[in-house]
């Protein structure tokens, strides 16, 4: 009996126009039905920051967008960017100025692009900011993951929903 209620919701819903996810429509009509996100560069000295921003960024294009996830090759929308900066600062001091807390600014540039016309359709710059207590090991690594999932989440929502919703199409040529 369950199984035969959400089959028949779901069928409702995707009647009523309901969909799950961002599918945007291409400048010269045509809709969207694959992305394909390329590992970024990473031009900053700390190294492999570009896996787990490729990690979150795929996590983030499932989660938000209802287009199938290709080898940027084969798709019809490319992700690519590069992290360009990260500094390691000063965070938080106590009252007797020591410091108890490090802070992490990353910054990322991307691009969404057309491939099978080689347009790009947007750019963006995401700069994230995190701080982590020093007082637990290894919580650094799980501060930095979280500001590069919140970065992920940033690009892929404003370079697709710009696309989707935005008033004037992005030049055909």
């Amino acid at each position: 009996m369950l199984p035969t209620l959400v089959v028949l919701g779901a069928g409702l819903l995707g009647a009523c126009g309901y969909r799950t996810g961002l599918r945007p429509a291409m400048p010269d009509g045509r809709t969207a039905q694959s992305i394909g996100i390329e590992i970024f560069g990473n031009e900053t000295l700390l190294p492999n920051l570009e896996q787990p921003l490729h990690a979150a960024t795929t996590k983030s294009a499932r989660r938000f967008l209802d287009l199938e996830l290709r080898s940027p090759g084969r798709s019809d929308l490319v992700l690519r960017g590069s992290i360009k900066d990260f500094r390691r600062g000063e965070g938080a001091r106590t009252p007797d100025n020591l410091f108890v807390e490090t802070r992490d600014v990353i910054l990322i540039e991307a691009t969404l692009v057309d491939r099978a016309r080689g347009v790009e359709l947007g750019t963006t710059t995401v700069e994230t900011i995190v701080g982590s207590a020093i007082d637990v090991p290894g919580r650094e690594n799980v501060q930095r993951e979280r500001a590069l999932k919140v970065a992920a989440d940033q690009i892929v929502l404003s370079l697709v929903a710009e696309l989707q919703y935005r008033d004037t199409p992005p030049p055909l040529d």
